[in-house]
């Protein structure tokens, strides 16, 4: 996910500025997500995952909803080619199944298997506890309000995505 720095570390030492963030949706929507990511890769790589990418794309299938690969990628975020090995590295630790899809024999759809089931339940606990970290101090409806608003955002964007 590209070079993180500790969730406690000096601001000063990491080269963030701390309490001087600028007011740039875009630079802190990015600082906000690498410093969830730093715990959330934490916390995968605790119950056997290499990232938070690996999570993803568990709760992505966890739905059973039927979903190609190149679907799958844009649902989570991740170029395809980052996926193929996050999909690879799944099916290696027998978490995820491919198969292929009737319709199109290139097309491979990736399905959740039980094991898969229990190591993504398992993650969601740890995550919980990251997002309580990260909004601890905020009055419920802060937290609502920022989860309504992001999710605007991430729902404009997915549309975007699907119209290009």
């Amino acid at each position: 996910m590209g070079a993180r720095y500790a969730a406690d570390a000096d601001p000063a030492a990491t080269g963030c500025p701390g309490a001087l963030w600028p007011a740039d949706l875009t630079f802190l929507l990015h600082a906000a997500a690498d410093r969830m990511a730093v715990d959330l890769d934490r916390a995968a790589e605790e119950i056997g995952l290499n990232d938070v990418r690996d999570w993803l794309v568990l709760a992505a299938l966890d739905n059973d909803q039927q979903r190609t690969q190149l679907e799958l990628s844009r649902l989570v975020c991740v170029d395809k080619t980052t996926l193929i090995a996050v999909l690879d590295r799944l099916e290696q630790h027998k978490l995820i199944v491919r198969t292929v899809d009737p319709a199109d024999r290139r097309v491979r759809i990736p399905r959740i298997t039980p094991a898969g089931r229990r190591v993504y339940a398992k993650f969601a606990a740890a995550r919980d506890v990251a997002e309580a970290r990260a909004l601890d101090g905020m009055a419920p409806e802060q937290r609502t309000l920022l989860l309504t608003l992001l999710a605007q955002i991430a729902d404009r964007q997915s549309a975007a995505q699907v119209a290009g």
